[in-house]
Formats: C-alpha cells, sequence, structure tokens
C-alpha cells in the first residue's frame, strides 16, 4: 500500500537521498561510474545528491565532486564480510537520514533483493524515483545457479515486484528492460527509459595517445576491450579473436572475476587503467569491441558511447538492448561470430572511417551525461 506523500519542502526537488547501497566508492565498475556521473551531473545543476553507498566518505577526495555531492556510508568497504551486510543496514540508514534533513525525493538504484529507498521514503511519505539499470532476475541467473531454484527464485522476483509497487515513479535504461521488467509488475509501464551517457569531456578523440603499441611492440591493427571481466560480458570471445585473427592484436584492458588468460601470442592483457587512461587507450586502436553473451539484460551499454566518444568504430554482439543502445552507428553481428566480422572488415578503412564518424557525431548529440542528467530532472519534476 502506498503512503500519503507529505508536502514536499522544495520543488522542483532541490535536495535528494541517492540510495545505492550495491555501489562501491572508489571502483572501476560501471555500476560505480555511472551512479558517480549521475549523482556528481545533478549536483553540477544545483540539486543538493547525498549518495547513500558502500564508502568511507573521509577517504573520498572532495576536489574529484561538486560540492552539492555529499557522501553517506552504508557500511565501511573494508571490513570482512561487507557484501553480506550492506543489504541489511542501508534501510535503516535511509530512515535515519530522511529523519534527520529534508529530502525532497529519494531516488533509489534498484537490484534484487533490494528496495532500500523506495520502502523508507514510502514509510516517511517522500516521493522516490526507482531505477532500473538491467534485468535484475537474469543477472542473478548469469551469476548464481541458485536463481533458477525454488523458492529462490520466488524471492526474488517478489522483491522485483515489491520495489516497483513501492516507487513513486521510475525509470529504465531502455525500452527493451521496461518491457522485461513489466512483467514482473505492471506498473513499469509507465516509467520512463533514460539511457546511460559518456562523459565527452573525457573521452575525446583529441586526448594524447598512452603508448600502448609502443610499449606492447604492436605494428598490426588492434582491437580493444575495455572493462569488468565478468560472465556478462562475453569475454571468451575475445580469444576466439584473437586465435582466429593471428595478424591482428587483441588488447584488453580490465579485471576482476578471476578470468584466465590462455597463452596467444597477440592477445594482451593489461589489466585495469585509471579512468583518465581508458580514453587514451582507445584512441590508439583501429576497432572497439563489445562482446555479449546471448542473453539480453536489457542495459544501456557504456563501453560502447566511450568508444565512440573517442571516435572508435564499435563492433558489438547483435541484441536488442545494443540496437536501441546505438541506433545503427555500430556493426552488431550474431553471438559467436565476431572473430569473422572482424577478419572481414580490419582492412577496409572506408568502412571503419564511417563507422568511427558516424558513431562520434551520434554519441556527442545523444549519448552524453548531459542528457542523461537533463531526462533524470525532467523526471524528477514530472512528479509535482
Amino acid at each position: 500500500m502506498a503512503a500519503v506523500l507529505k508536502p514536499v519542502h522544495h520543488w522542483p526537488p532541490v535536495k535528494v537521498l541517492m540510495v545505492a547501497p550495491s555501489v562501491r566508492v572508489p571502483d572501476t565498475l560501471g555500476q560505480t561510474l555511472h551512479q558517480l556521473a549521475l549523482a556528481n551531473g545533478l549536483a553540477n545543476r544545483g540539486i543538493e545528491v547525498t549518495l547513500l553507498c558502500r564508502c568511507d566518505p573521509a577517504t573520498l577526495s572532495d576536489s574529484s565532486f561538486h560540492s552539492n555531492l555529499k557522501f553517506s556510508s552504508v557500511v565501511n568497504p573494508n571490513i570482512p564480510f561487507e557484501r553480506i551486510i550492506f543489504t541489511k543496514y542501508a534501510h535503516d540508514k535511509a530512515l535515519k537520514l530522511l529523519d534527520e534533513e529534508n529530502f525532497d525525493l529519494v531516488h533509489d538504484r534498484g537490484y534484487i533483493f533490494a528496495g532500500a529507498g523506495v520502502k523508507a521514503a514510502n514509510e516517511r511519505g517522500i516521493p522516490s524515483i526507482l531505477q532500473v539499470d538491467d534485468n535484475w532476475f537474469r543477472s542473478e541467473l548469469s551469476a548464481t545457479r541458485m536463481a533458477s531454484l525454488w523458492p529462490y527464485s520466488e524471492s526474488a522476483i517478489r522483491s522485483c515486484k515489491r520495489q516497483i509497487e513501492l516507487a513513486s515513479s521510475g525509470f529504465t535504461v531502455s525500452s527493451i528492460l521496461r518491457s522485461q521488467i513489466s512483467r514482473w509488475n505492471r506498473k513499469a509501464n509507465n516509467f520512463a527509459v533514460i539511457q546511460n551517457g559518456y562523459e565527452d569531456d573525457l573521452f575525446t578523440p583529441k586526448v594524447k595517445p598512452l603508448g600502448i603499441r609502443e610499449k606492447l611492440g604492436i605494428d598490426n591493427p588492434m582491437v580493444i576491450f575495455v572493462g569488468a571481466l565478468g560472465p556478462w560480458h562475453g569475454t571468451d570471445e575475445l580469444f576466439q579473436i584473437a586465435e582466429y585473427n593471428p595478424d591482428i592484436d587483441v588488447v584488453v584492458a580490465g579485471g576482476g572475476y578471476g578470468h584466465n588468460f590462455p597463452e596467444i601470442k597477440n592477445l594482451h592483457h593489461i589489466g585495469l587503467l585509471s579512468r583518465p587512461e581508458v580514453p587514451r587507450l582507445l584512441v590508439e586502436a583501429d576497432i572497439g569491441l563489445a562482446p555479449y553473451p546471448n542473453m539480453d539484460y536489457g542495459f544501456s551499454p557504456l563501453k560502447i558511447y566511450e568508444y565512440m566518444g573517442c571516435k572508435l568504430p564499435v563492433v558489438a554482439t547483435s541484441l536488442p538492448s545494443v540496437k536501441e543502445a546505438t541506433k545503427g552507428h555500430a556493426l552488431l553481428v550474431n553471438p559467436g561470430q565476431m572473430a569473422e566480422a572482424i577478419s572481414k572488415i580490419i582492412s577496409n578503412k572506408s568502412l571503419l572511417t564511417n563507422l568511427s564518424d558516424s558513431a562520434f557525431r551520434f554519441a556527442s548529440k545523444e549519448r552524453t551525461w548531459s542528457n542523461t542528467i537533463d531526462k533524470t530532472i525532467d523526471l524528477y519534476n514530472s512528479l509535482v
């Protein structure tokens, strides 16, 4: 049952509690980069944002973020077993913050077995927005076999339904995702669609190259993948690309999830890079790779927008969400066919130039964080 909303102190909202207990700061995962860009972007527009996440506020550099953005910790990220307990404490911490300060709105980054923000907002009679970044249940299926077993699966779906029900409104990052989660709760049919964006001041073709070609002694064409080496990124296909194309160097920047790399002469795993180093690496490449497994999570791919922002031609797996995200400005191939596709196009300079020009124009116009922030504020304002 939805609570009766109390009159807000300011509208449009000027003070927002952003609840994201699954986000760890600092971190290089996409969910962290996404949430920080969103929170800092809103702060830049004059909204006071308190981000409730897994962090140690004392260690965060004030100079990295706008003065309107503050951090509150669900739990210290360095204590043992913090992943087990961060969800448990998020609801109580959200209630405490709502009681201490006059927030106009709660913005909750949802995930499976969560909903601390929308629940606390409902209990205090404050409007709330539910942010849905991917199909939580499908993501859970890829992470653990337990997700397919009853009663785990039933509890998971019930959690998803409940979060949507408690929210005043919400948004998904693709229309594909909105359609998927509407099967949990038809209320989601009314959610907005707000695609992710990229930092166009950082990801630009004008940056100084990192020098990775010289460091690794690469003279051949170079294709690149940047991101977490998780099962949702289809990184095994990178090995196939290297094996199938011995005259093309495959450079992989990223880490995590215990991924073992085979010994292939033209496959180079360079590990994690700092955020400013990533665009400097991208501008040296000939193609940006975005392989995904044959399961659509309804996502909005940050890495693709960052490739495009650096004027890099993109080859990605053809999934409905990727089609929606790229709108014809990337070369899409069926799952498992990327290695052959790369071999056919790598020497076609005219095609690659057309792809890079088209991708850059599209991304710089439609996929920046500025656009995302505009649409998020419009959604906030729609609750009045």
